[in-house]
């Protein structure tokens, strides 16, 4: 092994360890840094092709501080760690390394630990390389199109997403900005979905008269300086700059990215993208678009979208590919919103899709796991192959080894035929692991030679196989505790989250709450044969304002639970209070469900029993009968398998009912 590594570590006797180790396994060791400063001068004269990095370093600058700049020279790196706060941890893992080593380390932990970097930066190396050549190819395929400026503009924003991630796009002409004609910007509002803004729209978002605009024209000094703005900087930023301003309080942004485009005809554009989140930006999306200056040349320098020269008669431009249905993603079945946090998802989703790349989805429990695995495989080549799932929690230890890789007729007491296992199954599709952070230590090893060798050996079998799966993995469990606590393997961690795609919880992207509510109404209306007029918007302040600890699950059974108890001719209004648990003690119905005042109480409580019984059996329908494992009534409802078989009981609900 041929491999140069760079050891920055600032204790002498941690260094001289390290050393040894990778020069016994056969590494060169082409230095050791004490500083940052001492590291730069090495990596000027010899680039290495890993760094172990120490967090904290002699001289005023920190491993964090190289971590950057590794980043942009594309040299992979590993943090060497002793305890660090929650705060620098999180500092740490913004830079992207590639692995981390927490001392005191075993030579074992260190090798193991490289050599999944080294295959980690490779993947990701050559999946960023096909990814920009598929990117580049496409936006020279739209400046040759005999389209206008207004579609090709939609056009290449849309294929530029998932790679610069933006809520707003403003497209600046240099000259029109310096004689105060222009404004023209892009506002996401969907996936696939933008916003056509001109001074007519910008005036009317904001409430400012023409007269005001001209003012703030004349009051900011353009600049064409590449640059990417985060958080406190942006501020500053916006301080400095009235239009920046403005743009920030109207359209709720916290960071920005502006490079400057050159056309053919020798015009200079400013391409400022804004971002909801204030830590968006790197140096590699400024690179990034320097390269594809040419293309973006060549679509900005047609005619300007029309409307800007009169402002009073300019159009409302937008552009939307897909349903018109608000909240409904079409080419994400089952997926349902436009939050900026959940559009950020799907970009990612989009992004890795149509590669072969092993994704690890993490989320609470009833975030949507399983949906954005069905979207990774059927946006996917292998679309039209098999999607098999594995639970990994319902499975009991002692069968899950034949249940994942099959075995042969007398393998074991009761192997009375040759098993096919899920893998098998899977052959040129997609295997989906879900709450892979329950999968036992034994069974891991296997896992991990599966995804090191692609093939497998069924359980009794002479001889292993080769197979073509992708692996999209799945759970809700913190994996980096997981692996500090010895419950998860470190070495498969890092081969499983090449691309980590994390889901936010409900309660992080309440916007979404309503187009979920309206789209749940509806299926669940047209499953229990009933109209669906609507949700009162006090039904929906009331589901925005809840917390959702179940998430989109959750929300799910309340919206179910609301048509059953709603008539279906007015709009959805809740019958009894949210809660984590939809089963309860008895409490006062509305009185639209027309309760006399002077009705007893055991009447009451009788009425509740009966909704209460049609509503469990309506979700043991909707579970087909099963209580318990995944997907069973237990799970539906947020209750324990021996609860709902207690009020079962309690209720008279018996299997002939359903």
């Amino acid at each position: 092994m041929t491999e140069q590594v760079l050891i920055v570590e600032d204790e002498f006797i941690v260094a001289n360890d390290l050393m040894l180790i990778l020069e016994k396994a056969g590494y060169k060791v082409c230095g050791i840094a004490a500083s940052v400063e001492e590291a730069r001068a090495i990596i000027r004269e010899n680039k290495p092709g890993m760094v172990l990095l120490d967090i904290y370093l002699k001289g005023k600058l920190t491993g964090i501080d190289l971590a950057h700049e590794l980043r942009e020279q594309h040299i992979p790196f590993v943090y060497l760690s002793a305890n660090s706060n929650q705060r620098v941890l999180e500092a740490a893992k913004a830079t992207g390394p590639y692995g981390f080593l927490v001392k005191p380390f075993r030579a074992k932990d260190v090798l193991i630990t490289l050599d999944i970097a080294r295959y980690r930066h490779k993947h990701s190396l050559e999946f960023s390389l096909r990814q920009e050549a598929l990117l580049q190819e496409k936006l020279t395929a739209i400046s040759t199109q005999p389209f206008d400026r207004e579609k090709k503009m939609f056009m290449a924003i849309s294929i530029l997403q998932p790679f610069i991630p933006f809520d707003l796009l403003v497209v600046n002409n240099i000259k029109n900005i310096q004689e105060h004609r222009s404004f023209e910007a892009f506002l996401r509002i969907g996936f696939d979905e933008y916003q056509a803004i001109g001074v007519s729209e910008l005036l009317t978002i904001t409430g400012l008269r023409m007269q005001e605009w001209n003012k703030i024209q004349t009051e900011t000094i353009s600049t064409i300086t590449p640059a990417c703005i985060n958080n406190t900087e942006f501020q500053k930023a916006c301080e400095a700059d009235p239009i920046k301003k403005l743009v920030a309080t109207a359209f709720q942004v916290n960071a920005v990215l502006t490079q400057p485009v050159t056309t053919g005809a020798g015009e200079t554009y400013v391409l400022s993208f804004f971002n909801r989140s204030s830590d968006t930006w790197h140096a590699g999306h400024l690179a990034l678009l320097q390269r594809l200056q040419p293309s973006l040349g060549s679509i900005i320098s047609q005619e300007p979208i029309a409307g800007n020269e009169d402002p009073s008669t300019a159009p409302y431009k937008n552009a939307r590919s897909g349903t018109e249905n608000p909240g409904v993603i079409s080419r994400f079945e089952g997926i349902v919103g436009n939050s900026h946090q959940l559009l950020a998802v799907l970009d990612q989703v989009a992004q890795v899709a149509p590669f072969d790349t092993s994704v690890l989805i993490l989320g609470e429990s009833g975030t949507g796991k399983e949906r954005i695995a069905h979207s990774l495989h059927h946006m996917s080549a292998r679309g039209s192959k098999p999607f098999i799932k594995v639970n990994c929690a319902a499975l009991p230890p002692t069968l899950i080894e034949s249940e994942l890789f099959g075995h042969e007729k007398g393998a074991f007491t009761g192997a009375t035929d040759r098993r096919v296992g899920k893998f098998e199954q899977a052959n040129d599709g997609t295997i989906f692991l879900d709450e892979i952070g329950e999968m036992p230590l034994e069974l891991q090893v296997k896992l991990l030679r599966v995804l090191q060798e692609k093939e497998i050996e069924r359980i009794g079998g002479r001889s292993s196989f080769k197979i073509n799966v992708r692996i999209v993995a799945a759970t809700n469990r913190h994996l980096e505790r997981e692996v500090a606590e010895g419950r998860f393997r470190l070495d498969l961690y890092y081969r499983l989250n090449v691309f980590p795609i994390i889901l936010p919880p409900l309660r992080e992207r309440r916007e979404d709450i309503k187009h979920l509510a309206h789209h749940f109404a509806a299926l669940a209306c047209h499953r229990n044969r009933k109209a669906f007029n609507g949700i009162t918007p006090k039904m929906v302040a009331e589901l925005e304002t809840w917390n959702w600890p179940g998430n989109i699950r959750e929300l799910e059974n309340v919206i179910e639970q609301a048509v059953i108890l709603n008539d279906g001719i007015s709009p959805l209004e809740l019958k009894r209070p949210l809660n984590t648990g939809v089963v309860r003690e008895p409490v006062l119905l509305s009185p639209l469900q027309n309760v006399s005042t002077a009705q007893s109480l055991t009447d009451i409580r009788k009425m509740q029993d009966d909704t209460e019984r049609e509503y469990i059996i309506s979700i043991l329908r909707k579970a087909n009968g099963r209580i318990r494992g995944e997907g069973g009534a237990a799970q539906l409802l947020n209750l324990k398998p021996t609860t709902l078989e207690s009020k079962m009981l309690k209720l008279g609900i018996k299997k002939d009912n359903l």
